[in-house]
């Protein structure tokens, strides 16, 4: 019996310790009034303490605990779990104080927490004088943002009544944007202070905007309908709560300037726009001329996720790398925002053998510095050994009886014979030289990059766009609607840009189309780019009025065939 108690709590102890032990602090303000109070909570997780020692809270009083509270959950098979003192502090005169750490001790060793200021400021002499008791503000994260960027738009309420209920009166349009709601409901509340006056807050509306066009966009003021507790109401009993009063408030409208990023000719920008991080990985340390090695490039960043596409790499002429796929693709709430990840997965092939290196790169448009950013990966280099490649030998001989044109000859040599000559020999020299010659000088533009890139992308647009077709043909299979669009879109915008030079994938539809009528294109070509784009950007944006998918990627597909003609 002693034996199997020991083998589960092995076990459990297991599944705790796989998780990162934390030991941290929490307020529920940084700034509080002279005549108020402030909560702070040690918190503990995934692993088991003791010996709990808290700081000397010097310039309060604690009015409350130590509050010790235990909590344990599992989600998707991980064991947390969670140990919290918890004191309510009353400060004793105004100023800045600064909370020492707290300690324990755990199987880790002694854990700290970090110190924490609190600043303590005087009131109103009349608070009720003046002062709402409840309103909303409209926070944007920036009001001047790039296509592709996320801006986190927040409609945080500030009140000092026993609100209970809270409704937007209509829901918002936000044309020009693709949205995602972001949660709130896991947030606490905390307190603020207005004026000299104390307000509980609450982020009641979160929502990541992402441009995906350029322009001057103005968010309307918005209605909001409070739900607030009656005291005056005694119809209210055990079964019953407090009736609830209504009370109508508005947020004030915002607006935002969308501009495109600064032109570049860095051939490792993929489209993104944000704050990113990029690692690389190869299994990979050896292998013949007949084998691929393959790279695997991990980007994580708080951009568009439809705008990042592969990047591109230089890499040495005896490598031969192919268009990459990508083999994951994700986002996921993290804090107030939203967080996406892809992974690309790159085959390359060595043509010659030999020692090699590979350094992938990722560049991205960083926000915060207004500028690029490149990110780099020095991967261990790899040695490629001489396969087999063994040529084919025909099996099958075939015996021919070769028979004579004529029975008899007469011939005479001529006085003059080229062939053989000093002049022949020249000439043939000459030829091998100039070939060989044109060859290296090919290789030397390519590998020195003055063979022009832009040409070089025109000649394989067609190619590459049909290849991207054939990933929104698998999409069209599983009917993954919105997938399948975004994937028509991309194509069709890449192959403008490596066929046209056009930035289609950084300007809005009507640049684009009159980018093309500037390049003297056939009206029809253009009307076909026009209607598709449309069509696409409609089944996006409201996809009740999407057109068939089938249709869709016929009509593509005849677009592309025609320009193959």
């Amino acid at each position: 019996m002693r034996l199997t108690s020991l083998i589960i709590f092995s076990f459990f102890t297991i599944i705790l310790f796989g998780q990162t032990p934390r030991f941290y602090v929490k307020t529920d303000a940084n700034k509080i009034l002279e005549q108020s109070y402030v909560d702070i909570d040690f918190t503990l997780e995934n692993i088991d303490g003791s010996s709990f020692k808290p700081p000397s809270f010097d310039g309060f009083e604690v009015a409350a605990g130590p509050n010790k509270s235990t909590s344990m959950s599992i989600v998707n098979g991980k064991v947390s779990k969670k140990i919290t003192y918890g004191y309510t502090l009353s400060p004793k005169k105004p100023g800045k104080y600064t909370i020492g750490y707290a300690s324990i001790r755990t199987a880790s060793g002694l854990l700290k927490t970090k110190p924490v200021t609190i600043e303590v400021i005087k009131g109103k002499e009349n608070p009720n004088s003046k002062g709402e008791d409840v309103f909303i503000q409209t926070i944007l994260s920036d009001s001047i943002g790039y296509v592709g960027q996320q801006i986190t738009l927040e409609y945080k309420l500030f009140y000092k009544l026993d609100v209970r209920s809270v409704n937007f009166a209509k829901d918002q349009e936000f044309d020009g944007f693709y949205i995602q709601q972001v949660s709130t409901s896991s947030e606490p509340a905390r307190r603020e202070i207005v004026d000299g006056l104390e307000y509980a807050t609450q982020v009641v509306k979160r929502i990541s905007l992402f441009p995906q066009q350029t322009g001057t966009y103005i968010l309307e003021p918005v209605t909001v309908n409070l739900g607030i507790a009656d005291k005056n109401n005694r119809s209210r009993g055990f079964f019953f709560s407090a009736q609830l009063k209504a009370r109508r408030i508005k947020a004030e409208g915002k607006t935002i300037i969308i501009d495109n990023t600064p032109q570049t000719d860095i051939a490792s920008f993929s489209g993104a726009i944000g704050k990113y991080s990029m690692t690389a990985k190869t299994a990979k340390r050896s292998l013949t001329t007949d084998e691929a090695i393959i790279v695997n490039m991990f980007i994580q960043g708080n951009g568009d996720n439809k705008m990042v596409s592969a990047p591109t790499w230089t890499l040495s002429d005896s490598l031969e790398i192919y268009d990459p796929n990508i083999i994951e693709d994700a986002s996921f709430q993290n804090g107030p925002r939203y967080i996406h990840k892809k992974t690309f997965e790159y085959l390359i092939v060595p043509k010659y053998p030999g020692k090699y290196k590979i350094t992938p790169e990722f560049t991205y448009f960083d926000t915060e510095k207004n500028d690029y950013v490149t990110l780099t990966r020095q991967l261990p280099s790899f040695n490629v050994l001489k396969g087999n490649q063994l040529a084919v030998v025909e099996n099958d001989q075939i015996n021919l009886e070769v028979q004579p044109i004529f029975k008899t000859g007469n011939f005479k040599r001529s006085k003059t014979q080229l062939h053989g000559s000093i002049l022949h020999i020249l000439f043939l020299l000459g030829t091998l030289f100039g070939v060989i010659g044109l060859i290296a000088y090919n290789k030397h533009l390519v590998k020195s990059g003055q063979r022009d890139p832009i040409l070089l992308k025109k000649n394989k647009a067609l190619e590459l766009a049909r290849l991207r077709l054939k990933k929104a043909s698998a999409l069209k299979e599983k009917n993954q609607v919105g997938q399948f669009y975004e994937e028509i879109t991309i194509a069709v915008k890449k192959f403008i840009s490596d066929k046209y030079n056009i930035p289609a994938l950084h300007i809005n539809n009507s640049e684009i189309i009159k980018a093309l009528q500037n390049e003297n294109i056939d009206d029809n070509l253009i009307s076909s780019f026009q209607e598709i784009l449309s069509k696409a950007e409609t089944a996006l944006y409201a996809p009740g009025l999407s057109e068939d998918i089938e249709s869709m990627f016929d009509q593509t597909m005849t677009l592309f065939s025609d320009l193959s003609i």
